[in-house]
């Protein structure tokens, strides 16, 4: 779907709104999570997305997540014995 916007967009003169309405309303879009079919429409991923470096299995995500949390735990411990000796 998208690459035919583009393909649209690119071709001498460009597109007008009335080119591309149909493609990127945002109805078929939203049949895209109904049916499961990416290649339906355009949908959106949002910012986060550029945040993705890799996509662990579930056992992996909650070790990393739970190593992080205990990192964090022990330099905030840290900190507050460090402000109590003042």
């Amino acid at each position: 779907m998208s690459k035919q916007v583009v393909a649209l967009e690119q071709r001498p003169g460009g597109a007008q709104f009335a080119d591309l309405r149909d493609l990127v309303s945002g109805a078929r879009g939203r049949v895209v999570y109904d049916i499961g079919d990416p290649e339906y429409g355009i949908w959106s991923a949002g910012i986060a997305m550029g945040l993705i470096k890799d996509i662990p299995t579930c056992e992996v995500l909650l070790s990393r997540i739970e190593s992080e949390a205990e990192e964090i735990i022990e330099r905030m411990r840290k900190q507050i014995i460090l402000k109590t000796k003042l």
